[in-house]
């Protein structure tokens, strides 16, 4: 009797992961994005950016599958992907859409009335223009203009102190929102998170056979759900901040030895030889 093979999938960060932090190159990274595509491995990009970022930037990756969006709010399915035909969506924007949060509206205008209301001093996406963004992040000005056309969520720049902060967090609780940290941001958003987008997919991408081995890599704490619950949870070194902790974790930790797409690189040539 013939044994079925385990098959691999891959979940990956973008910032300071696959992507590097000064200048978002993914060139270190191209050896093993060759060997994913000789292996036919499916691959998703799960990142805090845009739905409106990432069309164009899975194109330039070569990746053709779903991808998820601001930080686990929803599951993504592009123009031109035929996965996931019978699962139910909404159709957002051209695209179909596994909603996991609110919607960033309903959000922006909470904040702006505890802004107005409590005194927090705070500045978000909504609060700039693409030339703000760009000055913050190094990002071009149309890569900018992608990244402020969110769905789910609001980054902001927090300019209040260590006090304000527990009473703006207990706020968010009791509302049901939380605040993720990503690389620059804490992401105002409602109780989803990278790694429960994640199993749902595995679960509408593997439903029958022999399940995957999930591989998941990031660097910063809202990558933190999504390492814990793979099977080999990859922890990209960074060189602006300590490799965040992961708690209890479902399978393996690896941490890399080198910084973002370099370390992305040589770990998952040595996982998947």
């Amino acid at each position: 009797m013939t044994m079925a093979l385990t098959p691999d999938v891959i979940f990956t960060d973008l910032d300071g992961t696959l992507l590097d932090h000064n200048n978002y190159s993914f060139a270190a990274a191209l050896p093993a994005l060759a060997l994913i595509e000789e292996k036919s491995i499916i691959w998703v990009l799960n990142t805090s950016k845009t739905c409106a970022e990432l069309n164009p930037l899975s194109k330039k990756l070569g990746n053709r599958y779903p991808f998820i969006v601001e930080n686990g709010a929803a599951v993504v399915v592009p123009a031109g992907c035929d996965l996931l035909a019978n699962v139910e969506m909404e159709w957002v924007d051209g695209a179909r859409h596994k909603q996991f949060a609110p919607k960033r509206g309903d959000i922006v205008a909470l904040l702006h009335g505890w802004r107005e209301e409590k005194g927090y001093q705070f500045l978000g996406f909504s609060d700039f223009d693409a030339q703000n963004l760009q000055e913050i992040t190094g990002l071009d000005v149309a890569d900018a203009e992608l990244a402020l056309q969110r769905h789910y969520s609001e980054p902001i720049c927090w300019q209040d102190s260590d006090e304000q902060w527990q009473r703006f967090s207990n706020d968010l609780r009791e509302v049901g929102l939380q605040a993720l940290k990503g690389g620059r941001f804490y992401h105002i958003m409602g109780p989803a998170n990278k790694g429960v987008a994640m199993s749902w997919l595995v679960s509408c991408l593997f439903p029958t056979g022999p399940a995957p081995r999930v591989i998941a890599l990031g660097d910063s704490g809202n990558d933190v759900a999504m390492l814990a619950l793979a099977d080999v949870g990859v922890v990209v070194r960074s060189e602006h901040h300590e490799p965040p902790e992961i708690p209890d974790p479902n399978g393996d930790i690896i941490v890399t030895e080198k910084c973002g797409p370099a370390g992305w690189n040589e770990t998952l040539l040595e996982l998947l030889k």
